[in-house]
C-alpha cells in the first residue's frame, strides 16, 4: 500500500515498508518564501517543488491507491470528511483552493500545502483513489 505520512515537520511516502520519499520540513517547505497572504506564485513555486519531490518516484507509484495519514485535520477542512476521494474531487478542491488564493481567502497554510501535494501525486501518478484517515487534529 502506498502512504503518505503528514507531519508538521515532514511529509514520507512510503511504498510498503519502503520509503521512497521524504520532504523535510513539510508544509513549511512546499511554501518556502510565501508571506502571510498565500498568492499564485507561491502556489505555483509550491507545485514545482512537489514535483521536484515525487516525480522520481512517480513511474513506481502508477495507478495505485494512497493512504494518508498522520495530521490530516487540514486535509478534510479542503477535501471534506468522506473515507476517500477520487482524482476529480482532488482536482476540485485544488481548484477551491487557487480561487481562494486568488481572493485573498486562503488562510490554512498546512491544508493548501497538503492539497497542492496531493494534486501533484493524482496528476503525476494516477491515483485510483485516495484514502484519508481521520488522523489527529491540529
Amino acid at each position: 500500500m502506498l502512504n503518505l505520512h503528514v507531519r508538521p515537520d515532514a511529509y514520507e511516502l512510503q511504498l510498503d515498508d519502503d520509503v521512497l520519499a521524504r520532504l523535510d520540513g513539510g508544509p513549511a517547505a512546499l511554501l518556502a518564501g510565501a508571506g502571510e497572504r498565500l498568492r499564485d506564485l507561491d502556489i505555483e513555486a509550491a507545485i514545482e517543488r512537489a514535483e521536484d519531490w515525487l516525480m522520481p518516484s512517480s513511474k513506481v507509484l502508477l495507478g495505485l491507491e494512497l493512504r494518508v495519514c498522520g495530521e490530516t485535520a487540514p486535509i478534510r477542512k479542503l477535501l471534506g470528511h468522506q473515507a476517500s476521494f477520487t482524482a476529480t474531487e482532488v482536482e476540485s478542491a485544488f481548484a477551491r483552493l487557487l480561487d481562494a488564493v486568488a481572493h485573498a481567502r486562503a488562510s490554512d497554510r498546512d491544508g493548501a500545502a497538503a492539497v497542492v501535494l496531493l494534486r501533484e501525486l493524482v496528476h503525476h501518478a494516477k491515483l485510483s483513489r485516495i484514502w484519508v484517515d481521520a488522523g489527529n487534529s491540529l
